[in-house]
């Protein structure tokens, strides 16, 4: 008679489903970092959860976490408002994140399989084609998938901790900067230089392309500098 499958033994992956509060809370920390909603702007509970379809609760839930990140500051008898000095948090949030990611890309360099170059090489022209044909949520969506890799590429879970929880501010950011199409082609030929120099498994050459560009990009975005023309 045959044994039953064991739990182990079954390929079911496990799914991930966001509550409502992790919902409001990803759709305000993009739209406050890509610069939707500014510096000092009111945010309304009961007008979110109107527009949301949905109550009040898991805003005010969203809210206390978003608080806590510095994004919002909560006033008593005002209200909830973005953080005044919200380029600035974020100018350290990013160059934290120039640091971490610096470092990942220089061990992923160093430990990098034949198999995971052809999955950089793959991510490289998958946003040669969304940069050629100005495909920017296509573009945005596989760079996110290229720092992904750097991230388990690298093998070191605390890094991948510290850059899981940046990547959240660094999502929005990132399409921030794909407004301008300079940045279009510029962010893709850094990107070029880092998978090159990962696949090459040159550790110090990878360090140093990922922090130029991480800090080039923060500099260039905040300060309005990235292009004059946006796809506005």
């Amino acid at each position: 008679m045959e044994k039953a499958p064991s739990e182990d033994h079954l390929a079911i992956p496990a799914m991930k489903v966001q509550s409502l509060r992790d919902i409001v809370l990803d759709s305000l920390r993009v739209a406050i970092t890509t610069g939707y909603l500014k510096a000092g702007d009111h945010l309304k509970e009961r007008e979110l959860s109107e527009r949301m379809g949905i109550s009040t609760t898991p805003i005010k839930e969203a809210f206390r976490i978003l608080e806590y990140e510095g994004l919002v500051k909560t006033h008593p008898r005002k209200g909830t408002f973005v953080n005044e000095s919200i380029d600035t948090l974020l100018n350290e949030i990013l160059h934290l994140r120039a640091a971490v990611e610096s470092l990942a890309a220089r061990l992923a360099a160093s430990k990098v399989t034949d198999e995971e170059c052809e999955r950089f090489r793959s991510v490289l022209a998958d946003m040669s084609d969304k940069a050629a044909n100005k495909n920017r949520d296509g573009l945005a969506a596989a760079n996110e998938r290229f720092h992904a890799l750097v991230r388990e590429t690298c093998g070191n879970p605390l890094i991948v901790n510290i850059l899981t929880t940046i990547s959240a501010f660094g999502s929005g950011f990132r399409k921030r900067a794909l407004e301008f199409d300079s940045e279009m082609a510029l962010g893709f030929q850094e990107h070029r230089a880092i998978i090159e120099a990962i696949v090459s498994r040159d550790p110090e050459l990878a360090e140093q392309k990922m922090k130029q560009h991480i800090v080039r990009t923060i500099r260039d975005v905040l300060a309005g500098e990235a292009g004059h023309e946006t796809s506005r």
